[in-house]
């Protein structure tokens, strides 16, 4: 018998063929399949002829068993069958996973300038998709995309581990937040040793607070510290009215009136500094929603969108 080498093995062939060497039977494959004994038949000779090789053997009881090229060859069939099988499981999820409300955590000084762009993009290509947003501290963003409450975070990478994937937008190095009348409004780069007299307005949310503390430590003083506030907002309004200095990584929003009236000068200094992103746990990466949300902050950054709003300086 001369089988085409163009025509192809189809998934009812590989499944019979699968069935009977299972059951080591034609007539117990036929009933498991529920079709005719000669459909299976056809499957196996049509295999044997393409191959040019046996795949089974009548044995006395008068069932089948596997040749050697049998056995290698239903292996491979099994393999290819749960692979297709897990494609299709994954492909009829696709509707409901969109249906269903993605949570995303974001640190909350960021909020209001990423959130925003990132789900304008989206929203045009998914407009079925449902979030809910959470602003949280970079630690929780973490540890909650780790133990799958959030399907993702934007947040800084301070708190990386192995386990998860994070996307870049931008390093997020120290500025100094001034008032635009203060003298060194107009400098190019600061350093801290320079304000030390200066009443300085202390950012206290999880974790800022420990890593500005760190910086003071390593430049070698304790800051006039004057005032105590948990929002990046407030910091800015209160370095607007020029009550002191501020330390930020992120620059304010646009629409606040501080972004008029406050001045970001680049610190000197070899203090670490982290980088903003978005973190997703690595088991995840096919997921369509993560595709979609990796997708759109590359088209954001290509763009100059989100990366233009958080950029520090400039």
């Amino acid at each position: 018998m001369y089988v085409s080498a163009m025509q192809d093995f189809t998934l009812k062939q590989l499944r019979y063929i699968v069935t009977t060497a299972i059951n080591r039977s034609i007539a117990d494959a036929a009933e498991a399949q529920a079709i005719s004994a000669s459909s299976i038949r056809e499957a196996i000779a049509f295999a044997e002829a393409k191959l040019a090789a046996p795949l089974f053997r009548r044995t006395p009881s008068r069932g089948v068993e596997l040749t050697a090229e049998g056995r290698h060859f239903v292996a491979l069939a099994e393999q290819f069958l749960a692979t297709h099988d897990a494609f299709e499981h994954a492909a009829l999820r696709i509707p409901h996973e969109w249906q269903t409300e993605m949570r995303i955590g974001v640190v909350a000084t960021a909020a209001a300038m990423v959130i925003p762009a990132l789900l304008v993009d989206i929203a045009a290509r998914a407009p079925q998709a449902r979030f809910r947003v959470d602003e949280m501290s970079s630690e929780e963003v973490a540890a909650r995309v780790k133990s799958g409450e959030l399907l993702a975070g934007l947040a800084f990478n301070d708190a990386m581990t192995q386990d998860l994937a994070f996307v870049e937008i931008v390093r997020a190095p120290i500025h100094v937040g001034l008032h635009r009348d203060h003298p060194f409004a107009e400098a190019a780069s600061i350093r801290l040793a320079q304000l030390r007299d200066e009443p300085y307005i202390l950012l206290d949310f999880a974790g800022a607070r420990a890593y500005y503390a760190g910086l003071f430590e390593q430049s070698g003083f304790r800051p006039a510290l004057r005032y105590v506030v948990n929002s990046r907002e407030l910091a800015s309004e209160l370095v607007a009215e020029g009550l002191g200095y501020s330390l930020f990584n992120m620059p304010p929003s646009r629409r606040m009136r501080a972004a008029e009236t406050m001045v970001r000068v680049p610190l000197d200094t070899g203090y670490w500094c982290p980088s903003f992103g978005l973190f997703y746990a690595r088991q995840y990466r096919d997921m369509p929603m993560i595709r979609e949300l990796v997708g759109a902050i590359r088209r954001l950054r290509h763009k100059g969108g989100i990366e233009s709003d958080l950029a520090p300086f400039g």
